[in-house]
């Protein structure tokens, strides 16, 4: 960088500037390229493809870039700012310092197999590295069978990145044969080998393989006693059911099995999931379980200010220590937090300039859901995580795939000129798009099968799974449904210290914490009042009344018919059409309506009689909609429902499906209120 453009994008650990590069897109008028890999603070451009020019242009802004050689080097502050604005999914936990593991972290990756830990682990600590480079060693000194290790986590995604994160640490393939499995899917095995099926969910399911194993069933324990190491991911979050499955579990292991739990006491804040009253989590009990020892990981790999490390290791050691009063410590572990905040007390968050990007975080779904309504009032993009919302799948393969018949054979060519139709275009580019459809068939020919890709999305790939709605902007989630996550920039909005006397204080504490340590360099805190809502239904939605309309969440998990069941009513004459105008609406975020036609179905349209159907409304939510609008079951209901926001689209399909059905489709995500009139 020249003289005169040094102080720029200064390299300095000082808040990342944001504003230049958001004003020089805008004249451009196009959105940032679309990036799958981290930007590194160093490093040379080695796609096939060309850097996009947005990227050299971000690069040479930000410190040294050479044209010529694409190499670069910027500041970490710089290089995290880059990843926001491309929209990378960096959101997850640090692994490492560039000096290697710390003196704790090794003694955890180097421990015999047999060993049996308790990793505690604070906040940015390397915890989901020190989990994956324990796993990658023991293969790599031979010291397990790749077969016999079992991992557990919560979430598919967290396991998927597991997984993936293993497997980066290994060079062989070897690791591919490990079990990572979240433990609801590994309680689901343990009952298919016992030939037993239960209803009543997750929940049911974990007791039942609880019971299974206290029983010594043989069928399980052959199994369980196969392991020769278990790996258990965020053990403070094991309560109730969770926890005594997985102490069910350790007491069934084989003497000789190791076992790594990992977990961190300051960040549990699921104990209100316990419906016994014992609301202490496994990394707190698993110790009574004989030869466990404790390495406790101290060291902060994330925190790039001083005032943030502090709190991160002021407010953890106050909350792992005695206190008389648990209101108070609860207060001043919330004085600490707005301490160490860039600013504090803020209540205009939706047009603050910070929170084009980054994380906004809030306590509860209640302010979840009032602080997207205040940014969509503002027009702002953004992307929100909505606790208990299913992942979804990538909407490019549906919108190039939906339709087609399943035993359609496509080539290259074939798949680019679908791949050109889409409008707008796709923020993948053709190479990438044909190699992952080329990776889900999984064969070397030139063509790829539609029923093909359905089966394989059964399992997909990390790449294209998401856990969240929208493409741009910040991420907006509560504290709970962003665990592992992290970004330089986190907006931690506050609401009035909850009341009553069965508020569990110390949790209420944890919380805050595990809110405010997902910022590694910028911290804000800002203020929030709950709309108030009603709240109806399992799973529970809000909604609220207005003069002449109600207002009724909508976008919940079967919301509307399914892909399936649209095509078998023939609600979607022509299919291809439906995808295109799906694909065309979440790209804009557009607002559409339900129309209900003569047999009474809400079909969902932009409003003009010759758009295409993009959907319909389901009798579960239709039957919530009569009890908010008081409604006679037998009338025929509101001529419309108005005001749905289309929050993004979702790859769907059915596997098994024979012939020329079609076993891909496209569906619209929604969320927010829509608008019905009494």
């Amino acid at each position: 960088m020249s003289e005169e453009g040094a102080g720029l994008f200064p390299d300095a650990a000082s808040p990342s500037t944001h504003s230049l590069l958001e004003y020089l897109q805008e004249i451009d008028d196009a959105p940032p390229p679309h990036m799958e890999r981290l930007v590194a603070s160093a490093g040379t451009w080695t796609e096939a493809t060309a850097i996009p020019k947005e990227l050299s242009r971000a690069l040479a802004l930000c410190g040294d870039f050479d044209p010529a050689t694409t190499a670069w080097s910027i500041s970490d502050v710089n290089a995290s700012f880059i990843n926001d604005w491309l929209g990378v999914q960096q959101e997850f936990e640090s692994s490492v310092d560039a000096a290697g593991p710390d003196p704790q972290q090794q003694r955890v990756i180097e421990a015999p197999a047999n060993a049996r830990l308790v990793v505690e682990a604070g906040p940015g600590s390397g915890k989901t590295f020190v989990a994956c480079a324990r796993i990658a060693s023991l293969v790599e000194r031979g010291e397990v069978v790749p077969s016999r290790v079992l991992v557990l986590s919560f979430t598919r995604v967290a396991v998927a990145e597991l997984r993936d994160r293993v497997a980066a640490l290994d060079s062989s393939a070897a690791t591919s044969a490990i079990h990572t499995r979240t433990f609801d899917a590994f309680a689901a095995r343990l009952l298919g080998a016992a030939g037993q099926s239960v209803k009543g969910g997750h929940d049911a399911s974990i007791r039942a393989a609880t019971r299974l194993i206290m029983r010594r069933d043989p069928l399980v324990l052959d199994i369980v006693s196969g392991f020769e190491h278990v790996l258990i991911d965020e053990a403070q979050d094991l309560v109730g059911d969770r926890q005594a499955f997985c102490d069910a579990l350790v007491d069934a292991l084989n003497e000789d099995c190791g076992v790594t739990v990992l977990g961190d006491p300051a960040q549990a804040i699921y104990g209100y999931q316990a419906t016994d009253g014992d609301r202490d989590a496994f990394v707190e009990t698993v110790c009574d379980h004989a030869g466990f020892s404790i390495i406790r990981l101290e060291q902060d790999h994330r925190t790039k200010t001083p005032k943030l490390s502090e709190m991160f290791a002021g407010c953890r050691e106050r909350l792992l220590s005695p206190a008389s009063d648990l209101r108070a410590r609860y207060f001043e572990v919330r004085e600490r937090i707005q301490a160490a905040a860039l600013e504090s007390g803020s209540s205009a968050f939706a047009g603050h300039a910070s929170t084009t990007r980054g994380l906004i975080l809030t306590r509860g779904r209640g302010a979840l859901i009032t602080a997207a309504e205040e940014l969509r009032y503002q027009g702002r993009k953004f992307r929100i995580r909505v606790p208990d919302r299913p992942l979804h799948i990538e909407a490019w393969i549906g919108a190039t795939l939906g339709g087609l018949p399943g035993n359609e054979r496509i080539s290259r060519d074939g798949f680019a000129a679908l791949f050109d139709e889409l409008a707008p275009a796709c923020d993948r580019d053709l190479t990438e798009c044909w190699d992952i459809l080329r990776e889900l068939e999984g064969v070397t020919g030139p063509h790829i099968v539609v029923s093909n890709i359905a089966e394989a999305l059964e399992d997909p790939l990390l790449e294209i799974v998401r856990d969240h709605e929208g493409t741009t902007g910040p991420l907006l989630s509560t504290i709970h449904a962003i665990k592992g996550r992290e970004s330089d920039r986190v907006f931690l909005l506050l609401t009035k210290a909850p009341t009553g006397e069965d508020v569990d204080w110390d949790e209420e504490a944890r919380t805050l914490y595990v809110g405010a340590t997902r910022a590694s360099a910028e911290l804000r805190t800002g203020w929030i009042t709950p709309s108030k809502y009603f709240r109806i239904g399992r799973p529970e939605r809000y909604w609220a009344p207005r003069a002449g309309y109600r207002m009724l969440e909508i976008g919940l998990d079967g919301d509307l018919l399914s892909w399936g069941d649209l095509v078998k009513n023939e609600l979607v004459p022509k299919a291809r059409e439906t995808v295109a105008a799906i694909w065309a609406a979440a790209s804009t975020q557009s607002s559409i309506r339900g129309i209900r036609n003569k047999a009474g179905q809400y079909i969902l349209s932009l409003g003009d009689e010759s758009s295409p159907p993009l959907g319909c409304l389901s009798a579960t939510f239709l039957e919530t909609l009569q009890a908010i609008t008081q409604t006679d079951p037998e009338s025929p209901g509101p001529d419309t429902v108005d005001a749905i926001a289309v929050s993004g689209a979702t790859t769907v399909f059915s596997s098994g499906v024979t012939g020329n059905s079609p076993p891909i489709g496209l569906m619209p995500l929604l969320g927010g209120f829509c608008r019905v009139d009494r």
